[in-house]
């Protein structure tokens, strides 16, 4: 796979075209691990989960948990 060929796969699965194990094998990459360095050399950052009504859901059930601790401190 030329230079070219693999930033273009980073470049799709930064922009949520591809999904993680897809965009390990098509690099030929070992794990996520090579693929986070792959990322990291490229220049490019991670997709972000979609604002689907269930993602948006564990955010606020996750925010409903760690506000108060938060606040207090631990």
């Amino acid at each position: 796979m030329t230079r070219d060929e693999r930033d273009a796969v980073l470049r799709q699965y930064a922009g949520g075209q591809l999904g993680t194990r897809r965009t390990i094998e098509l690099l030929g990459a070992h794990d996520y691990a090579d693929l986070i360095i792959a990322m990291a050399e490229a220049g490019l950052d991670f997709p972000k989960p979609a604002a689907t009504p269930a993602h948006e859901a564990n955010v606020a059930r996750a925010s409903a948990i760690l506000q108060p601790r938060l606040r207090r401190g631990g």
